[in-house]
C-alpha cells in the first residue's frame, strides 16, 4: 500500500470544495436563520420584560389611585355625615322654634279668648246684677203691694 500523493490532493481540494458549498449553501443559512430566530426570541424577551414593566407601573397606579379614591371616598362620606347631622340639628332647631312659636300663639290666644270670657261674664254680671236689682225692686214692691 503506497500513499498516492495525487490521490491526496484532489480529496483535500474535494473536501475543501465540499465544505465551501456546504457553508455557502447550508451553514451560512442556517447560521443566519438561527440569529435571526435568536434575535425574535431577545426582542420577544425584551418586549416581555417592556410589557412586565408597565403591567407593573400600570398596577402601581391603579393601586395609587385606588387609594386616592379610597380616601376621598372617605372625605365625601364623613363630609355627608357632617352635613347631614348640621341637617338635622338644624331641623330639630327649626321644629322647636316653630314649636315655640306655636306654642306662645296658642297662649296669646288662649290669654286673649280668657279676657273676651272674662269681659263677656263681667258684662253677663253687670245686665245680670242689674236684672236681679230690679227683680229685686219690683219683688219688693209687690210685697208692699200685696
Amino acid at each position: 500500500m503506497s500513499i498516492n500523493i495525487s490521490e491526496v490532493i484532489w480529496t483535500v481540494i474535494c473536501f475543501f470544495a465540499l465544505f465551501f458549498i456546504l457553508k455557502k449553501l447550508l451553514f451560512d443559512p442556517m447560521i443566519r436563520f438561527l440569529d435571526q430566530r435568536q434575535a425574535r426570541l431577545d426582542a420577544a424577551a425584551e418586549e416581555r420584560n417592556k410589557a412586565q414593566e408597565q403591567l407593573a407601573s400600570a398596577q402601581q397606579a391603579a393601586e395609587e389611585l385606588l387609594q386616592r379614591r379610597t380616601q376621598e371616598d372617605h372625605a365625601l362620606i364623613k363630609e355627608r355625615r357632617a352635613e347631614s347631622e348640621q341637617a338635622r340639628i338644624e331641623s330639630h332647631r327649626q321644629a322647636r322654634q316653630d314649636a315655640e312659636q306655636y306654642l306662645e300663639e296658642a297662649q296669646a290666644r288662649i290669654a286673649r279668648e280668657e279676657a273676651q270670657a272674662h269681659d263677656a261674664a263681667d258684662e253677663s254680671l253687670d245686665e245680670l246684677a242689674l236684672l236681679l236689682a230690679d227683680r229685686f225692686a219690683h219683688g219688693a214692691g209687690e210685697k208692699e203691694q200685696v
